[in-house]
């Protein structure tokens, strides 16, 4: 069964009397537990491709459904639902809020929600991230990897359809990269959805399934 189906999405923006086609006429779809990369050269419409999948940016045409839910007619509030209960987001910067600790930081999309934290889920997720001993800690307490980890942990906390994971290792030393990718490998061994924009070729050829973006088309 497919959690996400995209038809024939494009986003173009205006500079001037000029129009770049960032992604152009893209359909794919996504099986529920595959693990799919994205990549291509800088500036090739990945991270455009991600942010319009995840409701981060409007498409020009086309349609985007996750789980049934159609992103592309959804209002603010459907989309800001949809974004904390459907899909886990993971940045390459981390956005982490500064001023919170790591369990804060994990748990806000809980509270967005209003929800009670089930607290033996909530130790099952961040001790399968090794986070246990990081939990009152500040970001700024943090090395770049533990950051990222902390980013996977409130992603997964809403137990998202899918994943969307936008060049997570992109600020991490080659070391940190190859942990944090090994664990995205763990968490689709675990049932999770993933797709992953990634400019390392050799991150990408460790996902089942690769996808190959030029000049804003799949060509793959």
């Amino acid at each position: 069964m497919n959690i996400v189906e995209v038809r024939g999405l494009s986003k173009v923006f205006t500079q001037g009397e000029y129009q770049v086609r960032a992604v152009d006429d893209v359909t794919f779809s996504i099986a529920r537990g595959e693990l799919v990369s994205v990549t291509g050269q800088s500036g090739s419409g990945k991270t455009t491709l991600l942010n319009l999948i995840g409701g981060i940016e409007t498409a020009t045409q086309g349609s985007v459904t996750i789980d049934g839910i159609d992103v592309c007619h959804a209002d603010e509030r459907e989309l800001a639902r949809l974004r904390r209960q459907k899909i886990g987001y993971v940045f390459q910067d981390f956005n982490l809020i500064p001023i919170l600790t790591v369990q804060e930081n994990v748990i806000m999309p809980l509270l967005l929600d209003s929800k009670k934290v089930d607290q033996e889920d909530f130790h099952r997720i961040t001790g399968f991230l090794g986070l246990e001993d990081r939990l009152t800690h500040l970001p700024s307490q943090l090395s770049g990897g533990q950051k990222q980890r902390v980013a996977i942990a409130r992603a997964l906390i809403n137990h998202p359809g899918i994943l969307l994971a936008d060049e997570p290792t992109g600020n991490l030393d080659r070391a940190m990269a190859d942990e944090i990718m090994q664990l995205l490998l763990d968490l689709n061994k675990e049932g999770i959805t993933i797709l992953l924009v990634t400019h390392e070729e050799r991150y990408a050829d460790m996902c089942p399934r690769k996808l190959i973006m030029r000049d804003g088309r799949l060509v793959s």
